[in-house]
């Protein structure tokens, strides 16, 4: 191996990438004011207005959404990691095979 592969090895990029991330989090730590705890700077605020707490209940339509979201990013994944050389007709044929997944997603009786 050659030292612009050890270089660009995942693992060793993984490994700069959270020292660089760190040394940015304790350089921001010492740059930042101290925190002082009062009470407008812990209760929640959104939007310019005090937030009240509530129950929030998601109802079986975000179940479906949800897996909808899975299934269209899952196939674009694999669409995306397919190799250059690969059959038109498999690529359409996935694409298929995924809108009637979604058809059978979305179908009301």
């Amino acid at each position: 191996m050659n030292p612009i592969d050890i270089l660009t090895s995942p693992i060793l990029i993984l490994v700069f990438a959270l020292a660089i991330g760190y040394l940015i989090y304790a350089w921001a730590r010492t740059v930042a004011p101290a925190f002082v705890p009062g009470e407008n700077r812990t209760m929640p605020y959104v939007g310019g207005e005090v937030s009240h707490a509530q129950a929030y209940q998601p109802g079986y339509a975000f179940f479906y959404v949800a897996l909808f979201f899975v299934v269209v990013h899952v196939a674009a994944l694999v669409i995306a990691i397919a190799p250059y050389d690969a059959p038109l007709w498999a690529t359409l044929g996935y694409l298929a095979i995924v809108a009637v997944a979604v058809t059978v997603l979305r179908w009301e009786l």
